[in-house]
């Protein structure tokens, strides 16, 4: 329609303007702490966290780190229950094979990559327990396993 009149041309439609109409809404940012910001956690889009080929089924949120004594982090998860990508991403590495093993794996699989994680990302087993944890929430499993009871080879 813009094209039309600036070339000269007519237009079929009365009254058209050349202001063209946004297609997306803006984006308000909301003045007012939501409750879970209170406490230092935030909400986070759902997006899919590195290692995980999925997105996540549960909320994803974001809360500071608190490192302890054994090598791991906590929060895993915000008190909404949401997984914390803080901790996901502090996990990433040591944890690469549980979190990266998706939404339907057996808990055969699951605990062979837990024994991956262990064997070759030096995962010790209070770390890999709380890659489960994260990896279980992240992608709502229903698993009734003990990461600390599985055997390896």
């Amino acid at each position: 329609m813009l094209l039309a009149l600036v070339a000269g041309g007519c237009s079929s439609a009365p009254n058209a303007t050349a202001t063209p109409t946004p297609t997306t809404s803006p984006v308000v940012a909301s003045s007012s702490p939501t409750p879970s910001s209170v406490n230092g956690e935030t909400p986070v889009p759902q997006q899919i966290l590195a290692p995980a080929p999925d997105l996540p089924i549960a909320n994803l949120c974001s809360a500071p780190l608190t490192t302890t004594a054994d090598g791991n982090a906590t929060p895993l998860l915000c008190s909404t229950g949401a997984v914390n990508v803080q901790a996901w991403r502090f996990y990433a590495s040591v944890s690469a094979s549980v979190l990266g093993i998706g939404l339907n794996p057996t808990q055969g699989q699951v605990e062979n990559a837990i024994c991956d994680d262990i064997a070759h990302n030096h995962a010790t087993r209070p770390e890999e327990a709380s890659g489960y944890k994260l990896a279980a929430t992240y992608y709502s499993w229903s698993f009734n396993l003990d990461p600390a009871k599985v055997t390896c080879p």
